[in-house]
């Protein structure tokens, strides 16, 4: 019988510090940091992008990007390519998450994006199929061991929501944290920050992007972050972390995601969410969903065009009705069973 003492251990496995990242196995085995950290957000890329064939909800591909993060703590990427890893982390996910999809249309979207050719025909007697096959049944079981059968996951996401109803924030201003909490699954973060901490730096990039005030309580001048527990220093760190993914991470067509521009929130030149200074509007890429006709950017960084969140019947407003509503909800009832996988930067 587990002890909440057991449990607290399980969790707290699977945050790591910083200086951990920079001695992974993969970084042992001659990998540089940035190196891993591309071929990481590479593999969280092609897990979005089968998951997207597929019509797999926003939750399973979270828990799948998860999971993989997790994987390669303990393995190296030399031994373990992240496309077999990346295909692996969404059929486990498939089934703790209750959302099956048969193995071989699995593996057919696999293949063909692993191949970059979506009208790849492939035969269930060839030899291509049925190494995809016992690829995935095997690091079925190297996955497991590697993450110690540890299988639920909490998001961020209703903690996001339920901050900022906290803080009496705007659904816009939820709407557009969301989309930033969907870009972070390509990150680190999830081995690094528990959910409250990037759900508040999600928060905060996505106020500084909306020029809208993130305020702590009046009455005693306590500041927002203590509102939220989460501390000043980790919001800063992560939300930097979400930044820095749109000048450093390749999207799936092998593009950066944005020029080479410097960004102005880097650890040499932190900025405070204390005071959040208003972006500048120069002639830039603005997201799809945000009303505003106005060209934006954040820190100097142009944000890229992204897919359009949907309405109140996407994932993110059946979420929000159900907090509104006052119910509560879990993975499958609090709304992430849709297929809301809007994001700034797209996959």
């Amino acid at each position: 019988m587990h002890t909440s003492n057991d449990m607290l251990q399980q969790i707290e496995q699977w945050y790591f510090p910083r200086e951990d990242l920079h001695n992974t196995p993969s970084i042992r085995d001659g990998y540089t940091y940035e190196k891993e950290k591309t071929e990481r957000a590479k593999g969280c890329n092609f897990i979005l992008s089968v998951g997207m064939t597929m019509s797999l909800p926003q939750i399973t591909l979270a828990t799948a990007t998860v999971y993989l993060h997790r994987f390669y703590m303990r393995n190296s990427l030399k031994d373990y390519n992240y496309y077999d890893i990346g295909g692996t982390c969404v059929f486990l996910a498939t089934k703790v998450e209750e959302t099956t999809r048969k193995l071989r249309d699995l593996i057919l979207v696999c293949a063909r994006k692993a191949r970059k050719d979506d009208k790849l025909v492939l035969d269930e007697n060839s030899k291509e199929f049925w190494r995809w096959r016992d690829l995935i049944l095997h690091n079925e079981e190297v996955l497991l061991e590697a993450i110690c059968f540890d299988l639920t996951i909490e998001h961020p996401y209703q903690r996001l929501l339920h901050i900022v109803k906290e803080l009496n924030g705007s659904k816009r201003l939820a709407q557009t944290a969301w989309a930033f909490v969907n870009d972070s699954l390509r990150t680190t973060l999830c081995v690094i920050y528990r959910p409250h901490i990037i759900a508040a730096a999600a928060l905060y990039v996505a106020a500084k992007f909306l020029d809208e005030p993130l305020n702590g309580d009046a009455e005693t001048g306590q500041p927002w972050w203590d509102l939220v527990n989460a501390s000043e220093q980790d919001i800063q760190d992560a939300a930097n972390e979400i930044l820095d993914q749109y000048s450093q991470i390749p999207r799936s067509d092998g593009k950066l995601s944005v020029g080479e521009k410097k960004l102005v929130g880097s650890a040499s030149s932190p900025y405070k969410p204390a005071t959040p200074s208003p972006s500048t509007n120069t002639a830039a890429n603005t997201p799809q969903y945000l009303p505003t006709p106005s060209p934006r950017v954040l820190n100097g960084v142009s944000l890229p065009n992204g897919s359009e969140l949907a309405g109140d019947g996407s994932a993110f407003g059946r979420q929000l009705a159900a907090l509104e509503s006052g119910s509560s909800a879990g993975s499958h009832e609090n709304g992430l069973d849709g297929g809301d996988h809007g994001g700034i930067s797209g996959v």
